[in-house]
């Protein structure tokens, strides 16, 4: 079932339940007491918001997709329409509408676009790089052999 019918149902019977204690059915409650009015505006309330909560949780529709209907083929075969002769009168097309567009003529010459100026090229700037320091005194040191490492020798299997 769809959750959205329960909580129609639920607003249905709180709207039911409110009525009641309006019309004063019910012994002990009257409206006129502040607890009567209470009861009912609850129930009102609740019916209210569970009425809402409902239609917003309903499945949207989904507009079905429609195929066109086939046509059924013709069971007798279409008569041909004579078509009336032509008029022995020729037809003379319309004269084209008149130009919409009007010309205006230039008494002024157009000056010619100026040519760009040739720009120098750019000289490169030289990096600049920090200032050598000077490189400490060489130490005298003996020079020791280097260990070589020996590889092993893979396994002949």
């Amino acid at each position: 079932m769809r959750s959205d019918y329960g909580l129609y149902g639920v607003a249905v019977i709180c709207f039911i339940l409110a009525a009641v204690f309006a019309a004063n059915l019910v012994p002990g409650y009257s409206l006129s007491e502040a607890q009567g009015i209470a009861v009912t505006v609850v129930f009102l309330l609740i019916g209210v918001i569970a009425a809402a909560v409902g239609y917003s949780a309903r499945p949207k529709a989904i507009a079905p997709t429609q195929e066109p209907a086939p046509t059924p083929a013709p069971t007798t075969p279409p008569v041909p329409v004579e078509e009336p002769a032509p008029a022995t009168e020729e037809l003379t097309p319309p004269p084209p509408p008149p130009p919409t567009i009007e010309e205006v003529s230039i008494t002024e010459p157009v000056p010619e676009p100026a040519l760009p100026q040739p720009v120098e090229p750019l000289e490169p700037t030289p990096a600049v790089t920090p200032a050598e320091e000077p490189a400490p005194a060489e130490t005298v040191t003996e020079d020791k052999p280097k260990t070589t490492r020996r590889r092993r020798k893979k396994a002949v299997a």
